[in-house]
C-alpha cells in the first residue's frame, strides 16, 4: 500500500508541475480565444505529455506487478481523477467540444503512457530490467 500511495504521490507531483506550466503558457495569451496552433502547442500537447508522464512516474514507483488490478489502479487512478476533475471544472468556455477534447486527450495520453510502461517492462525481462 505504501508503494501505491507513493505512485499516486509521484503522479500528483507530475500533474501539479505540469498544471503550473500549462497555466503559465495559457496566461500569456492576451485574452480571447486561442488560434488553432496556439491551442495545440499551449494546451493540447502539454496535457497529453502530462498524462503520459503521470503514468510513467507512477510506474517508476509502483513496480510490484503481482496483482494486475492493483498495478493498474496505482498507475491510472491519478490520471483518471485529473481527467474527471478537469472535465467537471468550469474552466474556459465550458462547451461540450472542448470538454470532450480534454477528456479524449487525457485518456489518450494515459493510454500511451501505459503502453510505454508495458513496453519498457517487456524489454526489462531480457536485459535485466528497467523497472
Amino acid at each position: 500500500m505504501v508503494r501505491v500511495l507513493g505512485a499516486w504521490g509521484a503522479a500528483l507531483l507530475v500533474w501539479l508541475v505540469g498544471f503550473a506550466i500549462v497555466a503559465r503558457l495559457a496566461s500569456r495569451a492576451d485574452g480571447g480565444s486561442f488560434a488553432v496552433p496556439d491551442r495545440i502547442f499551449r494546451l493540447d500537447l502539454p496535457w497529453i505529455a502530462i498524462s503520459v508522464l503521470m503514468v510513467a512516474a507512477a510506474a517508476a514507483v509502483q513496480r510490484d506487478r503481482t496483482s494486475r488490478p492493483r498495478w493498474l489502479a496505482a498507475l491510472l487512478a491519478v490520471p483518471l481523477l485529473a481527467i474527471a476533475a478537469g472535465a467537471a471544472a468550469p474552466l474556459g468556455d465550458g462547451g461540450v467540444l472542448p470538454t470532450a477534447l480534454y477528456v479524449l486527450e487525457g485518456a489518450a495520453g494515459a493510454a500511451v503512457g501505459l503502453i510505454l510502461v508495458v513496453l519498457i517492462r517487456v524489454k526489462a525481462k531480457g536485459t535485466g530490467g528497467y523497472w
